[in-house]
């Protein structure tokens, strides 16, 4: 036994300490979260509820807390309805626990494949998306379970399962459309059977509720689904919580009541500017992958883990709205990031300054730390999308370096 611990070293004992502290944390944070209770799974509770009794999911007077996912994803959680809120709570946090084990481990595997992690990858990459992290457990959301169909829906990708894969891809669009980001790319890189797969079993998905509520009623609820989308998103456009690249630019280039703007430019133009951004994003990620096979060195296991690390991130900042939770989808693109900093020795000492830049932008940044008033103001000037966008700007260097 004192030889056990006797050939312990200093960095043991240090991984020991910290996985301890962080376990404390997360028990604690746990036990508060469910003494509040998560405000968004009760809307997932509720539309569960309604589905057992064949009622309208799509209610105004539900006001701010408004259903918005499709009538399957009703469908997909209904069992949930038949448990008391309470009990639910408990079941869809150990749920979200395990998606979160299998994003990380998914990250992992595109990163280093089955090589062991280096000492601190996993703990760092939470530390760094803790703000995302925390947020979408506070709220009970769904962005966790979104990634684990996505990066199913990639490894089924890779071993050419394409009916698999694109069942997964529809899986993740029936909760979120934003996911349909995925489509153009596999559109460019020829994989139309993939796509055909991901249209029928799309198609296949939204008639489902048709068993409960009958085709006629799912066509109401179809429609339905449409009208929330269209109508909830535009009032929100300059919340503060909204940190997508369209608030961005309508708090900066708009008349907003947070009184952050630099321009005074219509609607319109504005609108014009977000989606030539998003389509010179996109077409730099393209021309990023034809980059891939100039690099010099095979760094990461996966040949395309860093154009799908950008279709995530591209996945909440093109979407109108962008929520703070909803940048989960940046933990791929952490992971290698900070791989690529632990592998190189801390010597790209650039790299690991914009990345500490990150960590105050988003991390250090919250009303925990800072105070209400400096939180709420953070959030106005879009520090959240700053970060996102040093992220973009650090794994597309990656790329042009032709390390990876």
């Amino acid at each position: 036994m004192n030889m056990r611990v006797s050939s312990l070293s200093k960095k043991d004992y240090l991984r020991i300490i910290l996985w301890v502290i962080l376990t404390i944390i997360v028990l604690g944070y746990f036990r508060n979260t469910l003494r509040k209770g998560m405000n968004d799974f009760r809307v997932v509770h509720r539309a569960a509820g309604r589905v057992l009794h064949r009622e309208n999911l799509y209610n105004f007077d539900d006001g701010h807390y408004l259903y918005k996912y499709s009538p399957f994803f009703a469908v997909l959680v209904a069992p949930l309805g038949l448990l008391s809120f309470k009990a639910g709570e408990v079941i869809w946090l150990l749920g979200m626990c395990l998606c979160l084990s299998f994003v990380l481990t998914q990250c992992k595997r595109m990163i280093l494949g089955d090589k062991p992690p280096p000492l601190y990858l996993y703990i760092l990459t939470i530390l760094f998306a803790s703000k995302f992290l925390v947020r979408e457990i506070t709220l009970g959301q769904t962005d966790f379970l979104i990634l684990v169909f996505v990066f199913l829906f990639i490894s089924f990708t890779d071993k050419e399962k394409y009916f698999l894969s694109g069942l997964f891809l529809s899986l993740a669009v029936m909760i979120k459309p934003s996911c349909l980001i995925f489509v153009p790319y596999l559109l460019y890189k020829g994989r139309i059977k993939l796509i055909v797969y991901s249209a029928i079993t799309g198609a296949l998905l939204l008639l489902v509720p048709s068993l409960i509520y009958g085709f006629p009623t799912n066509l109401s609820l179809l429609a339905g689904w449409k009208t929330v989308m269209s109508v909830s998103s535009p009032p929100l456009l300059a919340v503060d919580l909204n940190q997508s690249l369209f608030a961005f630019f309508y708090r900066f280039l708009t008349p907003t009541p947070q009184h952050v703007n630099i321009l005074n430019l219509n609607y319109t133009s504005v609108k014009v500017l977000i989606y030539i951004i998003i389509l010179s994003l996109f077409f730099f990620l393209l021309f990023l992958n034809r980059r891939s096979k100039y690099a010099e060195g095979i760094l990461f296991q996966h040949r395309e883990c860093i154009e799908y690390s950008l279709l995530l991130i591209f996945m909440s900042l093109f979407s109108p709205l962008g929520w703070v939770q909803n940048y989960s989808s940046s933990i791929l693109a952490l992971m290698i990031l900070i791989y690529y900093v632990l592998k190189t020795g801390f010597r790209d000492k650039f790299t690991v300054s914009l990345m500490l830049l990150f960590f105050i932008l988003v991390d250090l940044i919250n009303f925990e730390i800072v105070g209400r008033r400096m939180n709420d103001y953070s959030l106005y000037l879009s520090f959240l999308t700053w970060g996102i966008f040093i992220l973009i700007f650090c794994i597309s260097r990656l790329r042009l370096s032709k390390i990876v």
